[in-house]
Protein backbone atom coordinates (compact mmCIF):
# COMPACT_ATOMS: atom_id res chain seq x y z
CA UNK A 1 0.00 0.00 0.00
CA UNK A 2 1.17 3.83 -0.85
CA UNK A 3 1.82 5.90 1.49
CA UNK A 4 -0.35 7.84 -0.14
CA UNK A 5 -3.63 5.94 0.60
CA UNK A 6 -1.69 5.08 4.38
CA UNK A 7 -2.59 8.99 4.87
CA UNK A 8 -6.21 8.47 3.29
CA UNK A 9 -7.29 5.85 5.32
CA UNK A 10 -5.91 7.40 8.68
CA UNK A 11 -7.61 11.18 7.69
CA UNK A 12 -11.21 9.26 6.83
CA UNK A 13 -10.15 6.95 10.18
CA UNK A 14 -10.44 10.27 12.08
CA UNK A 15 -13.89 11.74 10.44
CA UNK A 16 -15.83 8.65 11.39
CA UNK A 17 -18.86 10.06 13.85
CA UNK A 18 -18.85 6.56 15.12
CA UNK A 19 -15.86 6.12 16.19
CA UNK A 20 -15.07 5.94 20.31
CA UNK A 21 -14.70 9.42 21.98
CA UNK A 22 -17.97 10.54 19.68
CA UNK A 23 -21.44 10.72 20.69
CA UNK A 24 -22.89 8.92 18.08
CA UNK A 25 -21.24 6.06 18.95
CA UNK A 26 -22.44 6.10 22.57
CA UNK A 27 -26.05 6.99 21.57
CA UNK A 28 -26.49 4.07 18.82
CA UNK A 29 -24.89 1.32 21.00
CA UNK A 30 -26.48 2.50 23.55
CA UNK A 31 -22.95 2.70 25.59
CA UNK A 32 -21.90 4.51 29.11
CA UNK A 33 -21.58 8.26 27.42
CA UNK A 34 -18.31 8.24 30.14
CA UNK A 35 -16.36 5.19 29.30
CA UNK A 36 -17.81 4.02 25.93
CA UNK A 37 -17.86 0.29 27.44
CA UNK A 38 -20.33 -0.27 29.56
CA UNK A 39 -23.90 -1.15 28.65
CA UNK A 40 -26.81 1.37 29.31
CA UNK A 41 -29.18 -1.20 29.33
CA UNK A 42 -29.10 -4.63 30.87
CA UNK A 43 -30.62 -6.78 28.14
CA UNK A 44 -29.06 -5.18 24.56
CA UNK A 45 -32.91 -6.45 22.51
CA UNK A 46 -34.63 -3.78 23.07
CA UNK A 47 -37.72 -5.98 21.77
CA UNK A 48 -37.35 -8.29 24.99
CA UNK A 49 -40.20 -6.00 26.62
CA UNK A 50 -39.89 -7.26 30.30
CA UNK A 51 -36.80 -5.64 30.50
CA UNK A 52 -36.79 -2.55 27.75
CA UNK A 53 -36.47 -0.18 30.37
CA UNK A 54 -33.71 -1.41 33.14
CA UNK A 55 -30.94 -0.04 33.49
CA UNK A 56 -28.15 -0.83 35.61
CA UNK A 57 -28.00 2.43 37.86
CA UNK A 58 -24.25 2.28 37.53
CA UNK A 59 -21.91 1.35 35.06
CA UNK A 60 -19.82 -1.65 35.53
CA UNK A 61 -17.07 -0.13 33.81
CA UNK A 62 -16.27 3.52 35.15
CA UNK A 63 -19.14 3.36 37.64
CA UNK A 64 -20.84 6.83 36.11
CA UNK A 65 -24.35 7.30 37.84
CA UNK A 66 -26.78 6.63 35.52
CA UNK A 67 -29.77 8.01 37.12
CA UNK A 68 -28.22 10.80 37.85
CA UNK A 69 -31.28 12.00 40.08
CA UNK A 70 -34.96 11.25 40.33
CA UNK A 71 -37.17 11.92 37.52
CA UNK A 72 -33.77 12.46 35.49
CA UNK A 73 -35.12 10.85 32.22
CA UNK A 74 -38.47 12.38 32.05
CA UNK A 75 -36.72 14.70 29.45
CA UNK A 76 -35.76 12.54 27.07
CA UNK A 77 -39.74 12.22 26.85
CA UNK A 78 -39.49 14.62 24.66
CA UNK A 79 -36.92 13.87 23.15
CA UNK A 80 -38.84 10.74 21.75
CA UNK A 81 -41.39 12.96 20.88
CA UNK A 82 -39.47 14.93 17.92
CA UNK A 83 -38.27 11.17 16.59
CA UNK A 84 -41.84 10.19 16.72
CA UNK A 85 -42.82 13.19 14.70
CA UNK A 86 -39.68 12.29 12.71
CA UNK A 87 -41.00 9.16 11.32
CA UNK A 88 -44.59 10.44 10.96
CA UNK A 89 -43.79 13.13 8.77
CA UNK A 90 -41.31 10.27 6.85
CA UNK A 91 -44.35 7.90 6.71
CA UNK A 92 -46.76 11.02 5.98
CA UNK A 93 -45.14 12.04 2.48
CA UNK A 94 -43.88 8.29 1.70
CA UNK A 95 -47.52 7.17 1.74
CA UNK A 96 -49.10 10.32 0.14
CA UNK A 97 -46.30 9.41 -3.03
CA UNK A 98 -47.61 5.97 -2.99
CA UNK A 99 -51.23 6.43 -2.21
CA UNK A 100 -52.68 9.94 -2.03
CA UNK A 101 -54.70 11.53 0.54
CA UNK A 102 -56.61 8.37 1.95
CA UNK A 103 -56.69 8.34 5.14
CA UNK A 104 -56.36 4.28 5.95
CA UNK A 105 -53.15 3.39 4.05
CA UNK A 106 -52.05 6.72 6.75
CA UNK A 107 -53.29 5.01 9.60
CA UNK A 108 -52.48 1.64 8.88
CA UNK A 109 -48.64 2.42 7.71
CA UNK A 110 -48.44 5.18 10.89
CA UNK A 111 -49.45 2.98 13.68
CA UNK A 112 -47.95 -0.04 12.76
CA UNK A 113 -43.98 1.64 12.21
CA UNK A 114 -44.79 3.71 15.47
CA UNK A 115 -45.51 0.59 17.27
CA UNK A 116 -42.80 -1.35 15.96
CA UNK A 117 -40.66 1.30 16.76
CA UNK A 118 -41.31 2.15 19.72
CA UNK A 119 -38.66 0.43 21.57
CA UNK A 120 -35.46 1.48 19.94
CA UNK A 121 -37.18 5.26 20.29
CA UNK A 122 -37.55 4.85 23.38
CA UNK A 123 -34.47 3.85 24.11
CA UNK A 124 -32.53 5.82 21.58
CA UNK A 125 -34.41 9.13 23.54
CA UNK A 126 -32.73 7.90 27.01
CA UNK A 127 -29.21 7.75 25.03
CA UNK A 128 -29.43 10.98 23.44
CA UNK A 129 -30.43 12.55 26.82
CA UNK A 130 -28.00 10.75 28.98
CA UNK A 131 -25.49 12.16 26.27
CA UNK A 132 -26.30 15.56 26.68
CA UNK A 133 -25.35 15.37 30.48
CA UNK A 134 -22.08 13.42 30.61
CA UNK A 135 -19.02 13.82 28.36
CA UNK A 136 -16.55 11.54 27.41
CA UNK A 137 -13.77 11.10 29.38
CA UNK A 138 -11.27 9.12 27.60
CA UNK A 139 -9.10 8.63 31.14
CA UNK A 140 -11.98 7.08 33.22
CA UNK A 141 -9.05 4.69 34.35
CA UNK A 142 -6.69 6.82 35.59
CA UNK A 143 -9.64 8.71 37.88
CA UNK A 144 -11.18 5.39 38.49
Amino acid sequence: MSPFTKLVIEKFKNLNPFRKGKKLNSIFRCKCPKCQEGNLFVDSNPYHLKTLDVMPKRCEVCNTDFVRETGFYYGAMMISHAITTIIAVIVHFTVFYFWGWEIAPHLIFLVTIILGLFPVNFRLARAIWINLFVTYDPDYKIKK
